[in-house]
């Protein structure tokens, strides 16, 4: 089982290199990244915006309960 962290600076780095996931040099594991719904869930990655190659905002969707919203970095988990 793979262990949700939170690394605000690794979110924001890969967000500015245009990705949506974040390396785990330990491992190698591609770290995808989600957020909490306001029921708790775990939402995806739904849509993105882009300025050039950066990813500027993330719209997350629950799988569960459908809520759509935007995710700060400080939001985002990677697992």
């Amino acid at each position: 089982m793979v262990t949700a962290i939170r690394n605000v600076k690794a979110v924001r780095d890969a967000l500015h290199g245009g990705q949506l996931s974040v390396t785990d040099p330990a491992t190698g594991y591609h770290r995808q990244m989600y957020a909490r719904c306001t029921q708790g869930h775990a939402a995806a990655v739904y849509r993105v915006e882009k300025h050039g190659e950066e990813i500027t905002e993330i719209t997350m969707r629950c799988p569960l309960c459908g809520e759509q919203f935007v995710a700060p970095a400080e939001r985002i988990i990677l697992r």
